[in-house]
């Protein structure tokens, strides 16, 4: 009820909108935005864009105020809306207002972490658009609020399954993405929307630990020793210095000194580590055993790290080595569709699944590394909504029979 009329209010204000209906006092920034998130969520980029600027221009013009309008700061807005679309995956205005404090209630102090005051508020800006002179937007540098968002979002229950999702987050610090080439500004190698694909967990009453960072910045499933993960391969570091494509994502002068390691790995690295050893003797505690289950998602196909397509599902145990034998059992019989499965082979478990397992006082770990071909746009990075909801069904089959799982005493 409360959605369609919300739908309602949103098709009464785009109707007033395009008919140039506004007398100018009540055209606010909210309404700015509503119309603008409007375009952006049921049309191309371009499309919305061309639609806004005419019918602001119009809007302008008949109301006799042309020294309003502003050509760079009605872009920019345009484009942050279109990378806060991608990085919340959602179309929902109310999670926009939730998520995104700084477009909403301060948008001034928003553009002055992009722009400076010198060219935002030039002649040249009002009447052609002009790049960010600060630092570019997309996905990675989005500024959601001012403060520096926390290092992951936590959702506790008491559940003896703990799921952990290290690689979802974005978001890189401004203060890094500076030092950094282009190839990081679109967090490309990110495990995406996987916080949409275990949406389910709440209903499960399941504990989740989900970064809010990008890989880029630091990966959360490394050693902080820096210590390879897979002897003889190709590994990616503790904080990265190149894309999964081989692009370099600093200047090899620019790249993260120890001193930088050390301040990324004692910020980001151990808070979410110290959180999932709380949460494992949480667990423990209370239940006698804790499953640790570890969410990861990847391209099809990454030449660097394996051949060929990878599979739909890929269990990691260490070769059986974090899991006891009626957990082993679990994952082999379970029912995978029309999905297909391995465990145990190009990704057998990265460092959260080695390092926490402990079977033998019960605590088990397993990964599951899913190809992103199952429900995303590999091109676009967007997620398939049919696609993401079946795969999320047979998610939620798998984690519920993990959390209900006995073990024979």
């Amino acid at each position: 009820m409360q959605i369609a009329k919300e739908e309602m209010m949103i098709s009464q204000l785009i109707e007033k909108f395009e008919q140039q209906q506004f007398k100018g006092d009540d055209f606010h920034h909210l309404e700015h935005l509503k119309v603008a998130w409007h375009y952006i969520c049921n049309e191309s980029l371009s499309v919305a864009k061309e639609k806004f600027h005419n019918n602001v221009m119009a809007l302008v013009k008949k109301l006799g105020a042309e020294n309003k309008y502003h050509r760079t700061l009605t872009d920019f807005m345009l484009d942050y809306l279109f990378h806060l679309r991608a990085y919340l995956g959602s179309d929902c205005w109310q999670r926009l207002e939730e998520e995104s404090l700084l477009i909403v209630k301060d948008a001034k102090k928003l553009i002055s972490f992009y722009y400076s005051d010198k060219v935002i508020w030039s002649d040249k800006a009002k009447s052609t658009y002009l790049e960010p002179d600060i630092l570019a937007l997309d996905r990675a540098s989005l500024k959601l609020t001012i403060e520096e968002p926390a290092v992951f979002k936590l959702t506790e229950y008491d559940s003896p399954l703990i799921v952990s999702i290290p690689h979802n987050g974005q978001l890189i610090p401004h203060y890094v993405l500076k030092t950094m080439l282009p190839s990081a500004l679109d967090s490309r190698d990110t495990d995406w929307y996987l916080s949409q694909l275990y949406s389910f967990l709440d209903e499960l009453e399941v504990t989740s630990i989900i970064a809010n960072y990008s890989r880029y910045l630091i990966d959360l499933n490394r050693d902080s020793s820096g210590k390879a993960l897979y002897k003889s391969a190709d590994n990616t570091e503790l904080c990265p210095t190149s894309t999964f494509d081989l692009e370099p994502l600093y200047q090899e002068d620019d790249q993260p000194d120890v001193k930088e390691i050390k301040i990324r790995m004692e910020t980001y690295w151990q808070p979410y580590h110290q959180e999932l050893q709380r949460q494992i003797r949480k667990a423990k505690d209370k239940f006698g055993y804790a499953i640790l289950f570890e969410a990861h998602s990847i391209a099809q196909e990454v030449p660097r790290f394996f051949d060929g397509k990878l599979p739909d599902f890929n269990f990691g145990t260490n070769d059986g080595k974090t899991v006891d034998e009626s957990l082993t059992k679990v994952l082999e019989s379970f029912d995978i569709g029309h999905y297909s499965k391995v465990i145990n082979a190009r990704f057998k478990g990265g460092f959260i699944t080695r390092h926490y397992a402990k079977p033998e006082e019960n605590i088990f770990t397993i990964q599951l590394e899913l190809s992103q071909a199952n429900y995303l746009d590999q091109v676009k990075n967007q997620v398939l909504p049919e696609a993401a909801t079946s795969l999320s069904a047979k998610l939620k089959e798998l984690l519920a029979q993990l959390k209900e799982h006995s073990f024979e005493t």
